[in-house]
């Protein structure tokens, strides 16, 4: 009988020991903390014009305005974009009014993304981003696709030109020229982001 007791014990025992590291092998381990990044993202425009015309910066949105007297007539804006922050800063997107492009042969085809000509009245603009890095840029997708990058207390400029084309050097028809001048608003939006690596 003593044995039989034995034998019982030392088998609740090994249940026991099997109990208790299955316990300890199977426990669940939970760790809470807090990161958090040091740094600031900031990004400072700066516009210079010239007399006849208007910039205005809002937000990331750079506003140019001019009115031209007639055809062949233009202006230009200079918008400086420094990083004043203390992260690297990407230029992921420009989102413009630009509705043509060019082609492979050098033509300028309608539904792209390199000037913006309104018909209508042969107003147009375009931007240039001249980058350290990339050199000019035309066009939205070109600027996109160079994954332009501020480093902190680095700036890039943009040139920005309106003109009045005549239409006579385009083979279409030249719009009634108004006695005060032709008006042409252009809108840049630049998307950044924080440089992830």
């Amino acid at each position: 009988m003593n044995k039989k007791k034995g034998i019982i014990i030392g088998v609740l025992a090994v249940i026991l020991v099997a109990a208790v590291g299955y316990a300890i092998f199977s426990d669940t381990l939970t760790i809470n903390g807090t990161a958090t990044a040091k740094g600031e993202f900031e990004l400072t425009y700066l516009c210079e014009k010239s007399t006849d015309a208007e910039c205005n910066v809002s937000g990331n949105t750079v506003t140019t305005t001019s009115t031209l007297s007639k055809p062949n007539d233009g202006t230009g804006y200079s918008v400086t974009i420094t990083n004043t922050g203390s992260i690297p800063a990407v230029l992921k997107t420009v989102t413009s009014p630009n509705n043509y492009g060019v082609d492979d042969a050098g033509d300028i085809t309608v539904g792209g993304d390199v000037a913006y000509i309104d018909t209508t009245t042969m107003l147009g603009a375009q931007y240039v981003v001249d980058s350290d890095s990339s050199g000019q840029i035309l066009g939205d997708s070109a600027v996109q696709a160079a994954n332009i990058v501020i480093e902190p207390g680095d700036s890039i400029d943009i040139v920005i030109n309106h003109i009045w084309f005549d239409s006579s050097g385009l083979d279409m028809e030249q719009p009634a020229i108004p006695a005060e001048g032709a008006t042409i608003n252009y809108n840049l939006t630049f998307g950044f982001e924080q440089k992830t690596n």
